[in-house]
């Protein structure tokens, strides 16, 4: 199994086993991220079939964050108790859900309670899969290990956006949707059958020690009354914003219009954002784990995040070329966001580890579903009426994208008033609260 981690390092001895069942449950989260962006990739389609507004559909869309953000409140308590398996199952079969209500007629409704699906079975993919990690996994490796899980994550928006679109293209956005149903069925089943009910808990597995656990409400109460665990999420929002606008929803129609490329063509730029996470996600876990710095990579993304949308906001055209470069330096500015999760775990209680992640996750989300509505509002605004409804010229996107830069100076704040929790207090209150346990 797992070897007692030293110190400072990596040097636990990981067990195969447990990198398979990490890798299974990760797996969905990879799905549904594919799910999660891809709208992107047919936004017209949807515009057109379910005959909504840009505001309406980035409402819709903005649907998956709104369910998505507060389950984040039960998440890791309903793992707990009834373990990652069960949940992920089920979850996994409400997320494939989606899929098929998206082509089940031309209602809005239908629109609205499929995001809800993908939402409400995304809520548990990202922190089950952290859950699995931290059952199998040393502690110190839980930034490269959400910098791991993120990269999948990146690859399945990758998935999401360049690959759903040479579907769509090709076949159609239905048939598209159609064999994303068929994908979420089968990683459903093989959840089922490799991620075990409960995951082992050897004592040398895992640093958070065994303390009483509070209840909901208190575990609730001391993550939410700590000022650090809103400067993470913010912060976190914030550099997660770029993927969640031009990502998820309006950023191959945005390159389309100020590249004047094919839609083929734009959604193969915004992939290249993702290739930056996928990248640097785990070498920003790894250098945050190795060195023990959480504040000043968070500050240090969040001015390159700044540097980039204010580079975006003040081109008036670019080459495709070029638009390939910015996207992906622009994913590799953003990627220290990962971070932000072995932060909040460590300026908490170990006895409320589950939440302050799952907390951090919920204020990311909910920022995220918000800026997609309100990307979704600037573009109307500044869209053109004709008779055939609003469309959206480049300057209109140029008005819009404004909306990151103010965002990342935002975040930039949250950043600074951070404080960098050292090695050695985060191993002394660790060690601290497995005595108290172990008196208990």
């Amino acid at each position: 199994m797992i070897s007692e981690e030293r110190e400072g390092g990596f040097q636990g001895a990981v067990s195969l086993r447990g990198w398979i069942v990490w890798g299974t449950a990760a797996l969905f989260y990879l799905y549904e991220f594919f799910v999660r962006v891809a709208p992107s990739s047919m936004e017209p389609e949807l515009q057109a079939h379910f005959g909504l507004t840009a505001a309406a559909l980035g409402a819709a869309a903005g649907t998956y964050y709104m369910i998505y953000s507060p389950m984040q409140l039960l998440s890791g308590t309903v793992i707990d108790r009834f373990g990652p398996r069960n949940v992920l199952v089920i979850s996994a079969l409400i997320c494939t859900a989606g899929a098929f209500l998206q082509i089940a007629g031309s209602s809005p409704s239908l629109l609205v309670a499929a995001r809800f699906c993908q939402g409400l079975g995304s809520a548990f993919a990202f922190v089950g899969t952290m859950y699995v990690a931290a059952e199998w996994f040393p502690r110190s490796m839980l930034a490269l290990l959400s910098g791991l899980t993120t990269s999948l994550g990146m690859a399945g928006a990758i998935i999401g956006n360049a690959g759903i679109a040479t579907v769509v293209e090709t076949l159609g956005w239905q048939a598209a949707l159609l064999f994303a149903g068929f994908v979420g069925i089968t990683i459903t089943v093989l959840i089922l059958v490799i991620v075990p009910r409960r995951q082992p808990r050897p004592a040398a597995a895992h640093a958070v020690p065994h303390v009483k656990k509070p209840s909901i409400v208190e575990a609730l109460r001391i993550v939410y009354s700590n000022p650090q665990s809103w400067y993470i999420g913010i912060v976190g929002a914030t550099l997660y914003m770029p993927l969640s606008i031009l990502g998820a929803l309006w950023g191959a129609e945005y390159v389309s219009a100020i590249t004047g490329g094919t839609k083929l063509d734009a959604t193969g730029a915004i992939s290249m954002m993702y290739v930056g996470w996928l990248v640097g996600g785990p070498v920003a876990g790894y250098v945050s784990d190795r060195y023990g710095i959480r504040r000043r990579m968070l500050m240090g993304a969040s001015i390159a995040t700044l540097f980039m949308t204010l580079i975006i906001a003040m081109l008036p055209s670019m080459s495709l070329p070029i638009a390939y470069v910015v996207m992906l330096l622009l994913g590799f500015a953003s990627t220290s966001q990962v971070v932000c999760f072995a932060a909040a775990v460590e300026h908490n209680p170990a006895k409320v580890t589950g939440t302050a992640i799952a907390a951090t996750n919920m204020i990311i989300m909910l920022i995220g579903g918000i800026g997609e509505w309100a990307f979704g509002e600037l573009l109307d605004l500044f869209g053109t009426a004709t008779p055939g409804g609003v469309t959206y010229p480049a300057e209109a996107y140029h008005y819009a994208i404004l909306l990151l830069p103010i965002l990342s100076g935002i975040g930039l704040v949250a950043a600074m008033m951070l404080t960098e929790v050292s090695r050695a207090e985060h191993i002394h209150s660790t060690a601290e609260a497995a005595a108290k346990a172990a008196e208990a």
